[in-house]
């Protein structure tokens, strides 16, 4: 009886085979729903990235339609007697776009908080340095969720802008959404030649600009305004782009191709160009490179047209960097007055 007793517990187990068995299909089918899982985040933070920048085109729509313009890049007051900005200087900041369409984005208590534009940007950072340096989700991708809230001096000083008094230099916030500026290499002035980027900036925003949608010969919908840039791309820090204001350089206005020689700070670090393809390969950090479009989103990065609305575009898309004139479908996308109106892309 005892025997039998015992072959009848011995039948009521698991051996250890078959919990091996058993341990092998569980890791299976981890392994096979672990990418459907990710897959769907993704989807979930893409959807939520088209929605930051959906909002972002309606901003601007809404403040052309109070200003009958698109802002500014960048608010240039350098020497302008009679007001707090005659004392910006080397290192220290402008306002950027991004700041003046805050109250479009509903922060309208962060815009009147650091006095936006009755201010100087660096007298505005030392006295507000936390409101200055919060996180704005709305500027950010969520699919870059491993970048920084802001930059870090030390690291990436051409990100930084110098706090008043005492010159401390301090990190600006971070944003993934960029303006675009030209089809070749960011330039501060205005192109004086449409069809040629190395005349000056041959996209909708530089120094000062006030592109109306008139200025968009193209036609909105066939024009990009705004653009993606990731923090790291390929494992090499790109940097993405700072929010609410831009650093001066030596006190001539932020560098650029037309402006100074720095790549790692200035123009780029609010707008893009088309110099580069979208997702390009970095070799190293702070290089020409880190002006191009870029997303975590597989196969290329999201954009905002002329029309608000939002696009997504292929890291394939037609384009060519040997040249400073507009011959590529990507350039042609980039430029309001070219003229070379593009169908489907």
């Amino acid at each position: 009886m005892l025997k039998n007793a015992w072959n009848s517990n011995r039948r009521g187990g698991f051996t250890l085979i078959e919990l091996l068995v058993v341990i092998a299909i569980i890791a299976i089918l981890v392994a096979l729903l672990l990418p459907a899982v990710q897959q769907a985040r993704e989807a979930a933070r893409r959807s939520s990235c088209k929605n930051n920048l959906k909002q972002l085109g309606l901003a601007m729509h809404n403040y052309h339609d109070v200003h009958n313009a698109f802002p500014p890049l960048y608010v240039d007051m350098r020497g302008h007697a009679g007001n707090n900005w005659a004392a910006v200087g080397d290192d220290d900041g402008h306002w950027a776009w991004s700041a003046m369409l805050l109250p479009f984005m509903e922060q309208s208590a962060v815009y009147d908080t650091l006095n936006v534009g009755d201010t100087p940007a660096s007298l505005a950072m030392a006295q507000q340095t936390r409101t200055f340096q919060q996180f704005q989700p709305a500027f950010n991708c969520p699919s870059d969720s491993g970048s920084p809230k802001f930059h870090n001096p030390g690291t990436d000083p051409g990100y930084a802008i110098d706090i008043q008094p005492g010159d401390v230099n301090t990190g600006l916030p971070i944003t993934n959404y960029l303006v675009v500026n030209s089809n070749h290499d960011v330039r501060i002035n205005p192109a004086s030649n449409p069809v040629n980027g190395s005349t000056g900036a041959t996209g909708a925003f530089f120094r000062d600009s006030n592109t109306r949608f008139a200025d968009i010969s193209d036609g909105t919908s066939n024009t990009i305004i705004m653009g993606e840039r990731a923090w790291r791309l390929g494992g090499i820090i790109m940097s993405a782009g700072t929010l609410l204001a831009v650093r001066d350089n030596t006190n001539v206005g932020p560098t650029a191709e037309d402006n100074g020689p720095a790549w790692n700070q200035g123009i780029m670090t609010i707008s893009g160009s088309a110099r580069y393809s979208i997702n390009p390969t970095l070799t190293s950090k702070n290089s020409r490179l880190s002006q191009a479009f870029s997303s975590h989103h597989d196969g290329g990065a999201q954009f905002v047209m002329g029309d608000g609305s939002v696009r997504f575009i292929s890291e394939n898309i037609d384009s060519n960097n040997l040249t400073t004139t507009i011959d590529s479908t990507y350039e042609r996308l980039m430029g309001i007055g070219d003229n070379q109106v593009v169908g489907e892309f």
